[in-house]
């Protein structure tokens, strides 16, 4: 008797775990509901980026628009949600190939303790650069789960956004980013 309560617990608990990693993790529930995309997905909309200021893990604050004119990788994440945590060994993968191009990376972490971020991206040995938002998001960039992918142009419109986990290290996607590269 004593074994199958066990064998049930044991299987619920595998099926919860397997639903966070297929589904993502939520976040504190928001006011817009979107769609889920693929990393390859079609342009979306355009939407424009707006401002908003960051904080980088040692404290200095950044503008968001001080990066227009050039394309934004920015992906929402936290230290807790194991999607974020398998999709960012690709992430840095491709964080690696676009240096030296108009491209920056925004790995906004939504862990409550900057600590948090800052213990793991130096255990996992991640060189992308991390920032913190230092209040809400503006609306364009609300969420219901995460991760969340934005990629801004250079003109400082959102062209895609992608909720879930997914490989950005795929050729396809450095296609599309690479097409985004001002000329």
């Amino acid at each position: 008797m004593n074994f199958r309560k066990n064998t049930v617990s044991v299987l619920a608990m595998l099926f919860c775990i397997t639903g966070l990693l297929l589904t993502g993790c939520q976040s504190s529930p928001k006011t817009e509901n979107t769609e889920n995309k693929t990393a390859e997905s079609a342009q979306t909309a355009t939407t424009e980026a707006g401002d908003f200021p960051l904080q980088t893990l040692d404290g200095k604050t950044v503008n968001l628009s001080e990066l227009k004119g050039k394309v934004v990788f920015m992906n929402v994440w936290a230290t807790w949600c194991p999607p974020c945590r398998a999709e960012l060994p690709d992430i840095e993968k491709l964080y690696k190939k676009m240096q030296g191009k108009p491209v920056e990376f925004v790995m906004l972490t939504v862990d409550e303790e900057l600590q948090a971020a800052r213990d793991f991206i130096k255990k996992e040995g991640y060189s992308f650069p991390v920032y913190a938002p230092t209040g809400p998001l503006p609306k364009a960039f609300e969420t219901q789960a995460i991760p969340v992918t934005f990629v801004i142009d250079a003109n400082g419109k959102i062209v895609d956004r992608n909720e879930g986990m997914a490989n950005y290290n795929s050729d396809e996607f450095v296609a599309h980013l690479t097409s985004l590269l001002p000329k």
